[in-house]
């Protein structure tokens, strides 16, 4: 007979945990490395998509009320006792705070926020694929639907149960058809707020807005997975912004005008570097 399975708190309903020992195997397209985790992506698949979206309207209200770095305590106290984000009951402001947290982090020692935090206010337009960036680091249900959503033709129709198969190929027997269904509507939802998908509700592939801010993001996300050089232009987060590299390299060279990160190509070699994104974060390669 199996052993009975107990379920730890902060487990979503429908979610099978088959070992809490022994972490199941993520497909390579989704898992990140030993590092990266330390800055504070995610390889557990529990997140908050079983219920929730990126919920990017209240991530904007959350740090238009709680503007610069920050402890988790302000964000805490905004949501919580302020009522910033306009919720109308206490349980319910407790709850959007926890759910921000899992996706964001709202730390100032987890460098993958703390690196969107300092980018956010550049430029508004790009605010959406920074909160799908730095939500597809920590919850890698909505990472695993990357690949059926980028990999679609413009225009082309993505359903949500395309992305609920996705998940249950890449996490088999782990959720419930009834949860996969769930997952699948909050995440084509994300996918939709980010600007990758259209429509309210037949979706189709989409162009999101897209500048220096979000290219400097996606390529912090590479260098802090550990990738360096030409290969950040190729890398899984680069690839979110549905963008050729023809298309970046400018992109980088404007961003290394401003000091966001130090660009050299030439001869054929690409040279990149995050001096001030690194200092900030606190940041150090292992």
């Amino acid at each position: 007979m199996a052993p009975a399975v107990t379920t730890p708190p902060g487990v979503p309903p429908g979610v099978t945990l088959t070992s809490m020992s022994q972490p199941e195997p993520l497909m390579s397209s989704v898992h990140v490395p030993d590092r990266a985790l330390a800055a504070g992506f995610s390889n557990n698949p529990i997140g908050t998509h079983t219920g929730k979206t990126m919920m990017l309207p209240e991530l904007r209200l959350l740090l238009g009320a709680v503007p610069g770095p920050a402890e988790f305590g302000e964000y805490q106290r905004a949501t919580v006792e302020e009522n910033a984000l306009a919720k109308s009951t206490a349980a319910n402001r407790g709850n959007t705070l926890m759910y921000l947290k899992q996706l964001y982090g709202l730390r100032p020692d987890i460098p993958v926020f703390v690196a969107m935090r300092e980018l956010w206010d550049v430029n508004f337009n790009d605010q959406p694929i920074l909160a799908l960036l730095c939500a597809s680091a920590r919850d890698v249900l909505l990472r695993s639907t990357a690949d059926a959503v980028v990999g679609t033709a413009l225009g082309s129709p993505v359903a949500a149960a395309d992305l609920s198969a996705g998940i249950a190929q890449a996490f088999p027997g782990r959720y419930k058809p009834s949860t996969l269904r769930n997952l699948g509507q909050n995440i084509a939802s994300s996918w939709t707020q980010s600007g990758l998908l259209g429509g309210a509700q037949d979706k189709r592939r989409a162009t999101p807005s897209v500048d220096v801010p979000a290219l400097v993001y996606a390529l912090y996300l590479g260098h802090l997975e550990g990738l360096a050089g030409p290969t950040l232009f190729a890398s899984r987060w680069t690839r979110m912004l549905d963008r050729n590299e023809a298309d970046l390299r400018p992109m980088a060279e404007a961003a290394g005008r401003s000091g966001w990160l130090e660009y050299r190509s030439s001869g054929g070699m690409t040279e990149i570097g995050f001096r001030h994104l690194d200092d900030l974060t606190n940041w150090t390669a292992s």
